[in-house]
């Protein structure tokens, strides 16, 4: 019992330090932020999964998007909580590799005669950007942190979830770089267009 009190003690130490770079400026930002979607969340019938209030959830998750971290959400609808959680990663995980493969689609690549190539209708870039997007799923699950998860109850015994994450697009940054390198080589892509590919994933997802 003495080592689990020293086990919580320690641990609620850590929670304050974890929030010391922000500025007072960012934390009313936080609190803010965290209040009135905790209101909003609350009024569609949501409560977290877990011990931790819901706005201290929010203020948590918040702060640490203040310190660079960016948002990624997944929904779920389930009567089995352990499936709605699952469900809600894996449309996380999707959402996340649709905007990575949306980043590429568009962009222009010129091929060694210096011909613009239109990469949306392109048979080969088509084949590429299923492969990529495929790929940044898999590669990204262990990128996703959730952050907390909201669960509501339905009348007819089913729960809609809601589960927040955060990324860190740093170490994601890599898994997309070996996602479209995978996928270059799986489909072929010529080395000249999946060069200039690549400086497109390097840029940041938003």
């Amino acid at each position: 019992m003495k080592k689990l009190i020293m086990i919580l003690m320690a641990l609620c130490l850590m929670a304050p330090a974890a929030m010391a770079d922000l500025t007072k400026k960012q934390e009313k930002i936080c609190n803010q932020n965290a209040k009135k979607r905790a209101k909003d969340l609350s009024k569609q019938g949501y409560t977290v999964m877990g011990t931790l209030p819901l706005e201290d959830a929010l203020y948590k998750h918040f702060a640490k998007m203040e310190m660079g971290a960016t948002e990624e959400m997944g929904t779920g609808h389930s009567k089995s909580k352990n499936n709605g959680r699952q469900m809600c990663l894996t449309a996380a995980m999707s959402e996340y590799a649709s905007k990575a493969v949306s980043q590429l689609k568009g962009r222009s690549v010129t091929d060694a005669y210096g011909n613009e190539v239109d990469t949306e209708n392109d048979p080969e870039f088509a084949r590429f950007y299923a492969a990529y997007e495929r790929l940044t799923q898999k590669e990204i699950k262990g990128e996703l942190e959730e952050s907390f998860t909201l669960v509501k109850q339905n009348a007819d015994g089913s729960y809609d979830f809601l589960m927040y994450m955060l990324v860190d697009e740093n170490k994601a940054l890599s898994r997309r770089q070996k996602a479209l390198k995978d996928a270059a080589a799986e489909t072929n892509l010529a080395q000249n267009y999946a060069k200039q590919v690549s400086e497109f994933v390097n840029e940041p997802l938003k």
